[in-house]
């Protein structure tokens, strides 16, 4: 188990380290659920929501309707540039 240091931000925030976002699948923008346990908080990744799979599976549906053809951009590329876009929008 890894126990890291970490600091608040003037507003409360605290990044989570790399090593623990890689470890637990956490991405940009995507919701986790913190919890209130009685030795402190708990984050949890919200696995319903990981829009890459979303994005997989839209793909698999064009493909479907569109006589196996599937999109040109793989669903990755798509996040990536949702990812940027939200980025520069202050999202």
């Amino acid at each position: 188990m890894v126990e890291l240091r970490v600091r608040l931000g003037s507003k409360g925030q605290v990044v989570i380290p790399k090593i623990l976002r890689e470890t637990y699948g956490l991405y940009s923008r995507q919701e986790v659920i913190i919890s209130e346990r009685e030795e402190g908080v708990l984050i949890k990744n919200n696995h319903n929501k990981n829009p890459l799979e979303i994005l997989d599976k839209i793909s698999d549906e064009v493909a479907k309707k569109n006589k196996g053809k599937k999109i040109t951009v793989h669903p990755h590329e798509i996040y990536e540039q949702y990812d940027k876009r939200a980025k520069r929008a202050g999202l």
